[in-house]
């Protein structure tokens, strides 16, 4: 399963998946990738881990993160708007309830490439049941390409640039993708991954809703 926790709900889960995941992108993005981003105590984070963040967390038996990625809204200030608006050139940055932004999609490398690909396709799944639940029409992101590749497409879901490629500071190529969300692509990612259950963890059974307030 992966758990969808947010400040509101986070303590409905065993343990502590916000902590995880900021671990877990701490190993992945600072002390692997070397990114130059804020961090404290072994945790990576941004001005956008706040409220109004949605976390996927894949934890295993112990509460350690094996995958994680995040959602953000972009009726707010968020990461491409206020850091890489440079990067969409082929149509305007949106600012709507229906469109919100994915980043900081991490997996454990130390994991066997078997059980690192099924962690992506349920993180993958995840994206696609949260936004259907929640009338998301689209996710826009950026990333490396190969990433593009390796996550969205080979699990059944095309991307839609949204510009040129450029390189990060760290001097990685990345680009700016869309991914369209829809009932027709959930089912075709499902076929591709061969996951029909539904694999997202709302905390339903202490009552948390599946819908966004």
């Amino acid at each position: 399963m992966i758990e969808c926790a947010t400040i509101e709900n986070n303590h409905r889960f065993d343990g502590n998946p916000i902590l995880a995941q900021h671990r877990l992108r701490y190993e992945s993005i600072i002390q692997r990738q070397h990114w130059d981003v804020p961090c404290v105590r072994g945790m990576e984070y941004d001005s956008y881990d706040n409220p109004a963040a949605y976390y996927f967390v894949k934890r295993d038996g112990s509460g350690k993160a094996l995958g994680v990625c995040r959602l953000y809204p972009t009726d707010r200030p968020y990461m491409i708007k206020e850091a890489f608006p440079y990067m969409v050139t082929k149509c305007d940055l949106p600012s709507d309830v229906s469109v919100w932004e994915g980043s900081r999609f991490c997996v454990d490398q130390t994991l066997e490439p078997s059980i690192r690909k099924r962690i992506i396709q349920e993180l993958v799944v995840s994206y696609l049941e949260f936004s259907i639940e929640n009338n998301i029409k689209s996710i826009i992101g950026i990333m490396y390409p190969v990433y593009w590749k390796n996550i969205f497409i080979k699990s059944g879901w095309n991307v839609e640039w949204l510009g040129d490629v450029h390189k990060s500071a760290e001097g990685h190529k990345i680009v700016a993708g869309d991914l369209r969300v829809s009932k027709e692509v959930l089912a075709h990612v499902r076929k591709i991954t061969g996951i029909h259950e539904q694999v997202l963890d709302f905390g339903t059974r202490s009552g948390i809703s599946k819908k966004v307030a």
